[in-house]
């Protein structure tokens, strides 16, 4: 009768060894999933904001908002890092644009510029107006975009001209090397540009956007 016992007790501290085993086990499985959640969270949250699209890179990341100078419209950079760069001075990590955000107070949705990220802003020059310079307000933008399926010794770029929310764009030229300067001459908005070994010179109306003329520059000849 005691061996009865005995085997029972056994029976019994193996059974709640098991028990205790298998609680503790799932004790650790809930911590796990758990704290696996909040820092899955964590780094979601430390991600930043989650741009959606069929082709968007992972590797893309939005820039802190800024306003526009005399406007009340916040602009934010779409960047890609580009991982180091040589400079003259060294060198260090570099990023290229591939769009521009613009939020309006009032409006419950923000827009892009470009309706893509396959395009890099390779120039940008905010033109501002002249009549008061203490307060800087910005009349216009222009920007050199240029796809990035081009080649990469391709300099070749859109020349786009916007106002401050983005909402009105004008295309300027294609296949331009560089905007050259990008300015306002009392009530016209002026952009040089080279193009095919050329300089244009195009004038634009700075609150309709509206082109008034358009010339080459004749570059003489050195003797």
């Amino acid at each position: 009768m005691r061996k009865f016992f005995r085997y029972i007790w056994r029976i019994n501290a193996v059974l709640i060894l098991l028990a205790a085993g298998a609680v503790t086990l799932g004790v650790g499985g809930l911590l796990v999933q758990e704290f696996g959640f909040k820092a899955a969270r964590s780094r979601e949250a430390e991600a930043g904001i989650a741009i959606a699209g069929a082709n968007v890179k992972s590797d893309l990341i939005l820039s802190r908002a800024s306003v526009v100078p005399g406007t009340q419209v916040m602009r934010a950079e779409l960047q890609r890092s580009v991982g180091e760069v040589k400079f003259s001075s060294g060198s260090g990590y570099g990023s290229e644009v591939r769009n521009l955000l613009f939020i309006e107070p009032g409006q419950k949705t923000a827009h892009w510029l470009l309706p893509d990220n396959d395009h890099i802003v390779s120039d940008s020059s905010d033109i501002t107006e002249q009549k008061d310079p203490n307060k800087g307000r910005i009349l216009a933008t222009a920007v050199l975009v240029k796809s990035v399926t081009s080649s990469p010794e391709s300099t070749m770029g859109r020349l786009l001209l916007f106002d401050p929310p983005g909402t009105k764009i004008v295309e300027v030229a294609d296949h331009v090397r560089t905007i050259q300067v990008a300015s306002m001459e009392g009530d016209e908005l002026n952009i040089l540009y080279e193009r095919d070994k050329h300089l244009f010179l195009i004038v634009f109306n700075p609150h309709s956007l509206a082109k008034l003329r358009e010339q080459e520059m004749e570059v003489p000849q050195l003797k």
